[in-house]
């Protein structure tokens, strides 16, 4: 059982720094936290038949979720899928990609992002999170096709979903999702509700010339004016500006 003092988001955002530097976990049972909330009521689809998804929440707590660079979450639906990405990405980083549970947890984020048809059925501060995925997934350039389970009722929705092609490689989404961070790299307004720093930092580590065109054109955009944010958040958004 998951502690309910703990949710799983909390945990997985407290320790993610360290990870994402390089540095050991100190405490394990961290991540055991992380891959007890797989399949919990508030996991992202849950109630609709997806069961590998990880949940942020635990039962009793349903919130918004924001993020070190300032960023707020704007519906619960939003927060369930960026907390599952996140809770994914750090068991990524600290390297149990391994494990039938994460691979699969992979699948279902790129089912809800880049695999839908015609636009994203999602935001830019989700699909900024997924990007982190696709650089920590070393098999990035690979045709080998995705672990997605496709049996949840909810992907027979043909508006969302093209039922007939359900194959997907490493190399289709880190194609897909460079093609949008091209494009939302042109304008603010494409990004609405999603810093650029949160775009950049995974596009630094994601071998492609088109995640550096992106980067320099992401670099070259002004700051959207009226922002007020406290300094915490301008300082983690300095710390991503200097990895440039």
């Amino acid at each position: 059982m998951i502690s309910e003092q703990r949710n799983p988001v909390d945990v997985a955002l407290e320790i993610w720094p360290g990870l994402r530097d390089g540095n050991n976990l100190e405490d394990l049972s961290d991540l055991d936290i992380l891959l007890e909330s797989q399949g919990i009521p508030t996991a992202y689809g849950s109630s609709e038949g997806i069961s590998a998804t990880f949940g942020g929440f635990t039962e009793s707590v349903l919130s918004a979720v924001t993020l070190p660079t300032g960023e707020t979450t704007s519906s619960l639906e939003e927060a369930q899928l960026l907390c599952h990405i996140i809770v994914t990405r750090t068991l990524m980083s600290a390297g149990l990609l391994v494990d039938r549970r994460v691979q699969e947890a992979m699948g279902q984020a790129y089912a809800n992002t880049w695999c839908v048809k015609g636009d994203y059925n999602t935001t830019p501060l989700v699909l900024s999170a997924s990007l982190w995925l696709i650089a920590l997934d070393s098999q990035n350039h690979s045709d080998t096709p995705l672990m997605i389970d496709w049996t949840a009722s909810v992907y027979e929705n043909s508006l969302i979903w093209d039922t007939d092609y359900r194959l997907f490689s490493h190399y289709d989404i880190k194609e897909r999702a460079l093609d949008w961070a091209i494009h939302v790299s042109h304008e603010n307004e494409r990004h609405r509700g999603c810093s650029r720093w949160n775009i950049i930092e995974p596009l630094l580590r994601i071998d492609d010339e088109r995640a550096d065109l992106a980067v320099t054109n992401f670099l070259n955009q002004l700051e959207e004016g009226g922002e007020n944010i406290s300094a915490r958040y301008i300082i983690e958004r300095s710390r991503i500006a200097k990895l440039t």
